[in-house]
């Protein structure tokens, strides 16, 4: 195959991937949206707080059994077939569920083993709640009198069935398969939702939403080993029997798959990961003072983690398949590495402006008792935007084996740990957010420019500034429609809330077509990117190429 007809290839796959993304990510981000809102005006806030610290020590315990495993994946997948075939992949993927299984038994009794303290310091986290939380607390000593056990199992099933399908979601990642990987996401996101919701409706409290928390991964697990099944069992045509030319960056003694290499790839994942760990809501969770400021910080950076899930939903699982394939001779680094920063410029900025203008409206009209997160929301909404924005340099440091270099910048995470464990208890919520935000933000600028100087990466600062133009005149036009509208202090009847709700949404499509008239008439789209979004699978592209 030569160099034109496997870069045709890759962008044909890439634009699918793109397709699907943005097409299926909506109806997930709706569906949980909904149920978000049945669980937050049903339940008493600390019992929130209890069920997102279950949440966080799966998820804690689950970043130990993976080991960074899961993150390298999609990043070795594609090289092993590209190179010895899709049967060495189905062997490669049983030796990884092999190597998983004994890590989910050493870390699962270990944590069986001190569960007892577990729920100690939940018990503890009841007791410090303030005195207007006085049913609340009695409700939650009963819970976990009664539940305990359950705790304790619910941990245990979701790490086991969540770091299998983490497993197999990042083998259909790495072969593109975004249609199935959205599909299989959307059933999850529709049925643990909607199942905990109902369960709600129905009285069923927090034992409900922990059996919706476990019955809806054991259906995605079967779906997703399914999938992966079908996939390997597809007839393809026979490899080629002349490797494909060695890249400049990727020399041809790189070329072969051995163990020692996924290893060392690994263990910089999971160093990587252990750093991402300690700057994010799961470990932030368990230094906060009670249950509601738990809840509190916890549906705040929820709310900027959703809005940053849907605006970066078209580059989902691509980047890492992408720069491999780069890699390997199918393109130039510098070009892809410029053309995935202009689409994330012209997803993340407006995106960015846009939440913080309508984040505390849409906080009162959602759950008005949170409204203490909309100052979380303001501090992470521009930390975690840019730090999605830089994030490309460090997966292609990955992808490209700079381990050393990546070890730099994540060393400042052994700077923050100790800031954010002395914010937590003399600044609550808000020191908490700076100090993850501002750790997250530096780590990221320094990881950027550590791969500027390794690859001569190229940014295209011309079209970035006509975004960040547009979007300041975005925002001038949503604040005078705000004012216009009249949104100022929401009701907190249901009524009055549908109303803002409905307000809130006009406003919204009204600010995202200003943005992109305004980008229209600073210059628009790149050439090239006007010509990819042409050829590509995304619905209403030509309308979108007239506006933008």
């Amino acid at each position: 195959m030569n160099r034109r007809s496997r870069t045709s290839s890759l962008t044909h796959q890439v634009s699918r991937a793109v397709a699907w993304n943005t097409l299926l990510a909506p109806l997930k981000t709706v569906t949980e949206l909904g149920a978000t809102i049945v669980l937050l005006n049903i339940l008493p806030l600390p019992h929130i707080g209890l069920l997102r610290l279950v949440s966080s020590a799966a998820a804690s315990l689950g970043i130990w059994v993976d080991a960074g495993i899961d993150r390298s994946l999609p990043r070795f997948i594609p090289e092993l077939e590209q190179h010895q075939g899709r049967a060495a992949v189905g062997r490669f993927m049983v030796a990884i569920l092999a190597i998983k299984t004994l890590l989910l038994l050493l870390f699962g009794l270990v944590f069986w083993r001190f569960s007892p303290h577990f729920v100690a310091y939940l018990s503890r986290q009841v007791q410090n709640l303030p005195e207007r939380f006085e049913t609340a607390q009695s409700a939650l000593q009963n819970i976990l009198t009664d539940l305990a056990p359950w705790l304790i199992a619910t941990v245990l099933v979701l790490v086991i069935l969540g770091n299998f399908y983490d497993g197999l979601m990042a083998y259909l990642i790495g072969y593109f398969r975004q249609r199935a990987w959205n599909l299989i996401g959307l059933i999850g996101s529709l049925m643990q939702p909607v199942l905990a919701a109902l369960l709600v409706l129905l009285g069923k409290g927090v034992g409900g939403v922990l059996v919706a928390m476990v019955v809806t991964p054991v259906v995605s697990v079967a779906l997703a080993g399914w999938q992966v099944v079908t996939n390997q069992h597809r007839q393809t045509a026979p490899p080629t029997s002349r490797p494909s030319p060695p890249s400049p960056e990727c020399p041809p003694a790189s070329r072969s798959l051995p163990w020692w290499r996924f290893f060392v790839y690994t263990a910089m994942s999971n160093v990587l990961n252990l750093s991402d760990y300690v700057m994010s809501w799961y470990f932030a969770a368990f230094l906060l003072h009670d249950l509601a400021q738990v809840a509190l910080y916890t549906t705040g950076t929820a709310m900027v983690r959703q809005a940053l899930a849907l605006l970066y939903t078209p580059l989902v699982g691509i980047q890492v398949p992408l720069f491999t394939r780069v890699r390997g001779g199918d393109g130039r680094l510098p070009d892809a590495y410029a053309a995935v920063g202009r689409i994330l410029a012209a997803i993340l900025i407006p995106g960015g402006a846009g939440l913080l203008l309508l984040s505390h409206d849409l906080i009162l009209v959602q759950y008005p008792q949170y409204g203490g997160a909309t100052l979380v929301i303001f501090v992470l909404t521009p930390c975690l935007f840019l730090e999605s924005f830089l994030s490309s340099a460090q997966i292609i440091l990955q992808v490209y084996e700079r381990y050393w270099l990546l070890l730099l910048p994540r060393a400042l995470t052994l700077l923050v740990v100790p800031l954010l464990v002395w914010v937590a208890p003399h600044y609550g919520l808000v020191g908490v957010a700076l100090a993850i935000g501002g750790g997250r933000v530096i780590i990221g600028l320094v990881t950027a420019l550590v791969a500027q100087g390794a690859f001569s990466l190229r940014y295209s600062w011309g079209f970035f500034g006509r975004v960040a133009l547009a979007a300041l005149g975005m925002t001038g036009v949503v604040l005078a429609v705000k004012h216009l509208a009249g949104i100022g202090d929401i009701g907190p009847t249901l009524g009055a809330r549908l109303v803002a709700a409905g307000v809130l949404l006009v406003i919204a499509a009204v600010g995202a077509l200003s943005f992109g008239l305004l980008l229209r008439l600073l210059g628009g789209l790149e050439p090239e990117d006007r010509q990819r979004l042409l050829e590509s699978r995304l619905p209403f592209r030509r309308w979108l190429v007239r506006i933008v």
